[in-house]
């Protein structure tokens, strides 16, 4: 026997038998019904000021998104990942995989500053600059509120039958969510090919670039997934940030937080009568009725707030309609509503943002002080070395040469020690174009007796006609001793 738990606000009477009888609704996922089913949100907006906020920052976004590849710098796209070339192109810097400390400058950026942003702000990125917020509250659910109406027109359109009315309707919306869609991947695909090679490609021969065209259709259909389907349980189900920041999360955490004390109890207006003892909360359920995930956010802090405060424009808009002061709902933190004073920087985050400090900075040095070129050695040949008739030993080495200006350059190879080190090169002065890979051919002969244990140190210096210098070291390989000198 399974023990009834009591009713839920709206539920039946005892004598009709409801699921809410074994599980009462404020145990239930917001974006589930009593019996399991998806219940879709349909959120008010309410035009406050932290909706003004939010969609100053969607509109740079959208901008930004769509403006990267398309504005070129340097001779290249502003932002481009050429996996073909091996080469990232940034505002007019091109990086590499030889990059390695300001790849992992940059990784361990990106790690602490999402640490440090969930730590002080909580899920402040996810309402006000996640893609998947900004496009689905800004872009998708705006086309589908213009063509369908507000959220109760919406209802009643998708509960209605089938019509001419309908059909052209849902029609319409579909057809602007794909075009959307569609270009969104073109754009996607564009990060990586530029939009000069995609337009021209598809146009020449669209059958040389199926890979693009596949990658073009799976992401159009699972954006056209995500923002008309899955929606609000990509944040409260799939994200894995919600519940990363519900670690990071402490006390000082700043949050959406209603102010129990100054709400409780909560009464509705037509139930205030004298000696009714209420609090300033109406329970009208607009801050309910605003959140995109169906968050109800007087129960406390919950995994499922995703930090719009469109909870907090609607609340605050009640509270003027009602003559009284703003900030029932509000960004605020644990500390503060338990009466404490909001402390902003504490240890914890204070710890972050020295370490993101350190990290952008670092990540800044390296780009500031980066080489003209890149110079890598290695051994060439079939040979690892060669006793020559003379008694000189010889090696073969590539010495592998990227030009990182956006200027062609000419490179010269030169031999700095040891003495009477001797250097045959295939091709000098070595021209290589910006952004290009070039190398050397070289063939160095030194004396065999500087080897020691069959290894000898050597010291190229690479020039170029730009001003680049660099000196390399590199061990040539040799005879052991006697014995070997003698096979």
């Amino acid at each position: 026997m399974i023990e009834q738990k009591p009713h839920a606000a709206g539920a039946e009477s005892p004598g009709h038998h409801r699921v809410f009888d074994v599980a009462p609704e404020e145990d239930l996922l917001y974006s589930l019904s009593a019996d399991g089913k998806r219940k879709f949100m349909h959120p008010v907006v309410h035009p406050g000021r932290y909706w003004k906020i939010r969609r100053a920052i969607a509109c740079g976004l959208f901008v930004l998104f769509f403006a990267l590849p398309l504005i070129p710098v340097g001779g290249h796209p502003a932002l481009q990942f050429d996996i073909a070339a091996r080469r990232t192109h940034v505002f007019g810097g091109t990086f590499y995989p030889t990059d390695s400390l300001i790849l992992v400058s940059l990784g361990f950026g990106v790690i602490v500053t999402v640490f440090f942003v969930g730590s002080t702000f909580g899920r402040m990125w996810c309402g006000f600059a996640c893609p998947q917020t900004v496009w689905l509250e800004f872009f998708f659910r705006p086309i589908e509120a213009l063509l369908e109406g507000g959220p109760s027109n919406q209802r009643k359109l998708n509960l209605a039958p089938w019509s001419g009315r309908k059909f052209a309707i849902k029609a319409g919306k579909w057809a602007i969510w794909t075009v959307t869609a569609l270009l969104m991947s073109s754009t996607f695909v564009a990060y990586f090919t530029g939009w000069g090679p995609l337009v021209r490609g598809l146009a020449a021969d669209p059958l040389a670039w199926k890979g693009a065209l596949f990658v073009m259709a799976f992401v159009a259909g699972a954006i056209l997934f995500d923002f008309s389907w899955f929606r609000d349980q990509m944040c409260t189900i799939a994200c894995p940030y919600g519940r990363l920041q519900n670690v990071l999360a402490d006390q000082d955490t700043i949050l959406v937080a209603y102010d129990t004390k100054r709400g409780d109890p909560k009464v509705r207006l037509k139930d205030r009568t004298i000696g009714v003892l209420a609090g300033d909360c109406i329970a009208c359920r607009a801050c309910v009725n605003a959140c995109p995930t169906g968050t109800d956010i007087r129960r406390g802090l919950q995994p499922e707030c995703i930090g719009t405060a469109q909870c907090v424009d609607a609340c605050d808009e009640v509270m003027r309609g009602q003559g009284k002061p703003i900030g029932l709902v509000k960004y605020t933190s644990e500390r503060e509503q338990q009466g404490g004073a909001r402390r902003v920087w504490h240890m914890r985050n204070l710890v972050y943002l020295v370490l993101m400090i350190v990290a952008w900075g670092t990540l800044a040095v390296l780009l500031l002080t980066r080489a003209d070129a890149l110079v890598e050695v290695v051994r060439g040949g079939r040979e690892t070395y060669r006793l020559l008739p003379s008694g000189e030993i010889a090696n073969q080495q590539r010495v592998r040469v990227t030009n990182q200006l956006p200027d062609t350059q000419r490179f010269t190879l030169e031999v700095v020690s040891p003495k009477g080190a001797r250097l045959v090169v295939g091709e000098s002065p070595l021209t290589v174009e910006p952004d290009r890979l070039g190398s050397f051919t070289a063939v160095v002969t030194v004396p065999q007796s500087i080897f020691v244990d069959g290894q000898a140190p050597i010291r190229y210096l690479v020039r170029s006609d730009q001003g680049f210098r660099k000196e390399v070291d590199f061990l040539l390989l040799g005879p052991y001793g006697e014995q070997e000198e003698r096979r």
